[in-house]
C-alpha cells in the first residue's frame, strides 16, 4: 500500500495540528468526517428523475416494459439507501408516443417538476424535436432507443444515447447477414412515415451493404409503405419481379410482420435484416415460421445477462401480463441509464438544493460525458463525444420462435 509521508518540520507541524483538531471534533461529539468536511448527505427529501415514453401510442410494446425496469432501478438504489441517503423519485409522463407530446412533457419535468435529469424520449422522431427543448433548457435527457445517426451529437451537450447509432450496428449486422445467407444481390423496403425506417431504408441499410460488396437491385426506386399498412400486397408484387437473394427491410417489428406473412404467402422465401426496431420478443413470437431466419443488431440479449436480473424482470412481467416477459436490449439500457445517474450524482457533487438545480444539472452533464467503462448489466459501457454509448454490439437471429445471439 502506498503511503505518503512527511519530511520537513512545518509538515510535522501540520500533521499535529490536523490530530488535535481531530481529536477536538470527538470530544465535541462530531465525527473525523465533519471535521474534514467529507461529503454530506444531499439536500431535500427526494432526489427527482423524469421519464418522457410513450406509453400509449405506436411506442408503447417497448416503453410499458420499460416502465418495469425503471421501478426495479429505483426500488434497489432506495432499498440500499437511496443517493447519498436521500430516496430517488421517478416521474414519468405518458408522450403518446407524439413528437410535440414528448417536448411538452421535458418542458413540464425540467420546469415544473424541478427534475435533475430525464430518462426518454424514446424514438427518433420524438428525440428529434425534443432534444433541442432539453438543451435549451440544459437539462440531460438520456435516451434507451432514438437511434437515427448522428442525432445526440446534433443537441450536445445536454443530448444522451444509451445505445449505438444504426450505422455501426448495420456494420455488424448486414455483415453477418452476408455471411450467413452467402447474399450477393439486395432489396429494399422501407416505411416513409417513420423517421428510424425511413433513415434505416432509404440511407442506413443501403450504405453499409454497398460498401461490403452487395448490389442493391433496386436502387433509386426502393420499395416503400407507411407505418401500420395492413396491405402488403402491392409491395410484395413489386419485388416478384426482381432477383435478389436477401432483404433489408427499414421500419419496426410489427410491419415486418405483416411484410413477411404477405412475402411468404405470394412464395418468396428471402430472408430479412434489419435495424434494432426489429428488437421485441413479440416479433418471433407474433411472426411465427415467416419471420424465422431474421437478423438484428442488438446491445443485449437476456442469454448473456445475470440471472438474478432476469429472474427478477420475469417475475414482475409475468405478474402485469406479459408474454414473452423477457427483457430486451431497451429495458437493459433504461436499467443503466438510472445507474449512470446514481453514479454521477454521487461522484460530481451534485448537491440537490433548489437554488443550485442549474448548477447541478451541469455537473450531471459533465459527469455522464466523462463515464468510463462503467459496468452495464451485460458489459463497460461509456459515452463518447457524440453523446452515444460505446458499448458491445451482437447480432441476434430469429431461430424457433425467439431471438437468439447469432453464433
Amino acid at each position: 500500500m502506498y503511503r505518503s509521508r512527511v519530511h520537513s518540520k512545518s509538515g510535522r507541524k501540520l500533521v499535529l495540528w490536523i490530530i488535535f483538531f481531530l481529536c477536538l471534533g470527538t470530544s465535541l461529539g462530531l465525527t473525523p468526517l465533519s471535521v474534514l468536511g467529507a461529503e454530506a448527505k444531499l439536500a431535500g427529501k427526494e432526489v427527482r428523475i423524469g421519464a418522457a415514453w410513450g406509453l400509449t401510442g405506436m411506442w408503447r410494446d417497448w416503453t410499458t416494459k420499460n416502465a418495469i425496469v425503471a421501478q426495479m432501478a429505483i426500488e434497489e438504489i432506495n432499498a440500499a439507501g437511496g443517493i447519498k441517503g436521500v430516496p430517488v423519485r421517478l416521474i414519468t409522463y405518458d408522450t403518446a408516443s407524439k413528437p410535440m407530446e414528448a417536448t411538452r412533457m421535458i418542458r413540464k419535468l425540467a420546469e415544473d417538476d424541478k427534475a435533475l435529469a430525464i430518462l426518454g424520449p424514446f424514438s427518433t422522431s420524438e428525440a428529434e424535436v425534443a432534444f433541442p427543448v432539453g438543451n435549451n433548457i440544459g437539462i440531460v435527457m438520456i435516451s434507451q432507443a432514438s437511434s437515427k445517426p448522428g442525432l445526440a451529437k446534433e443537441h450536445r451537450p445536454y443530448a444522451f444515447r444509451n445505445t449505438i447509432d444504426e450505422i455501426e450496428m448495420g456494420k455488424v449486422a448486414v455483415k453477418a447477414f452476408m455471411e450467413r445467407y452467402k447474399i450477393k444481390q439486395v432489396a429494399v423496403v422501407h416505411d416513409i412515415k417513420d423517421a428510424i425506417g425511413l433513415t434505416l431504408g432509404s440511407k442506413v441499410l443501403p450504405a453499409v451493404f454497398k460498401k461490403m460488396g452487395a448490389t442493391i437491385v433496386n436502387e433509386g426506386g426502393y420499395v416503400t409503405y407507411q407505418t401500420n399498412d395492413f396491405d402488403f400486397r402491392p409491395q410484395v408484387t413489386k419485388l416478384k419481379g426482381m432477383e435478389f437473394d436477401g432483404i433489408a427491410f427499414g421500419g419496426v417489428y410489427f410491419d415486418a410482420i405483416t411484410f413477411c406473412k404477405e412475402l411468404r404467402r405470394q412464395g418468396l422465401k428471402q430472408p430479412l435484416v434489419g435495424g434494432s426496431p426489429f428488437i421485441n420478443e413479440y416479433f418471433p413470437q407474433k411472426g411465427g415460421k415467416d419471420v424465422e431466419g431474421t437478423i438484428a443488431p442488438c446491445t443485449f440479449h437476456y442469454s448473456i445477462a445475470p440471472q438474478k436480473f432476469v429472474d427478477e424482470f420475469v417475475k414482475r412481467a409475468k405478474t402485469k401480463g406479459y408474454e414473452p416477459p423477457e427483457p430486451i436490449m431497451y429495458d437493459s439500457n433504461v436499467y443503466d441509464s438510472i445507474y449512470f445517474l446514481k453514479h454521477v450524482i454521487e461522484k460530481m457533487a451534485v448537491t440537490n438544493k433548489p437554488g443550485e438545480l442549474a448548477k447541478d444539472r451541469e455537473k450531471i452533464m459533465k459527469g455522464l460525458s466523462t463515464i468510463k467503462d462503467f459496468r452495464g448489466i451485460v458489459g463497460p459501457v461509456a459515452f463518447n463525444q457524440d453523446g452515444d454509448a460505446d458499448k458491445p454490439v451482437f447480432v441476434a437471429e430469429i431461430k424457433e420462435g425467439r431471438w437468439h445471439i447469432y453464433k
